[in-house]
């Protein structure tokens, strides 16, 4: 008997939909990570090709919800792809797991991440029932420190050599939140 497709959830915000992944946001996407500046503080190097960018795109639609879950973050009145969030390494039966966030770099500084990351979290707590949400933040990321600590996460400490990015080794800071601490909580 063939597996029974999860449907992928839409989250709404004032300008913007947070839906699931389509093989026309490639190139969106492909305009943040072949920008070395937008890549800068993320977990993989660069991509060069565009090939990477689609595979990274499958993946992203092809995801297990227990564990991971990617959303385009598209503008509400054109459906224009403008980054993405999305959850990883989640332990649904524990109730926890980390969270990302990349937007355009051409469209910083408008909200656009505070906006999204925002009802990323709002499902992640009230309709995934999460206890607990971390990030992890390069400590020279100024812009996503400010984002994630103006959304009540507590930095919790410094993890050095924590990720390996290519060939070389980075630290990161780690931040949490509780479902008790979320402002949108019962």
């Amino acid at each position: 008997m063939p597996k029974q497709a999860i449907p992928h959830p839409v989250l709404a915000t004032p300008r913007l939909r947070l839906r699931q992944f389509r093989a026309d946001d490639v190139d969106a996407m492909h305009a943040c990570f072949a920008d070395p500046e937008a890549m800068r503080f993320w977990n993989q190097p660069t991509y060069t090709k565009r090939i990477e960018t689609e595979r990274s795109v499958r993946s992203f639609v092809d995801c297990t919800p227990s564990y991971y879950r990617f959303w385009a973050v598209a503008d509400a009145g054109t459906d224009r792809c403008l980054g993405l969030v999305n959850y990883h390494d989640g332990h649904i039966r524990s109730r926890r797991a980390s969270i990302g966030y990349m937007i355009d770099p051409a469209l910083h500084r408008q909200g656009i991440a505070t906006e999204a990351v925002t009802a990323m979290l709002d499902f992640c707590f009230s309709e995934l029932g999460l206890h607990r949400l971390q990030a992890f933040i390069h400590p020279d990321n100024r812009a996503s420190i400010r984002l994630i600590e103006k959304l009540g996460f507590r930095r919790e400490g410094l993890l050095r050599d924590n990720l390996r990015v290519g060939e070389v080794w980075r630290d990161d800071l780690l931040y949490a939140l509780l479902a008790a601490e979320w402002r949108g909580a019962a």
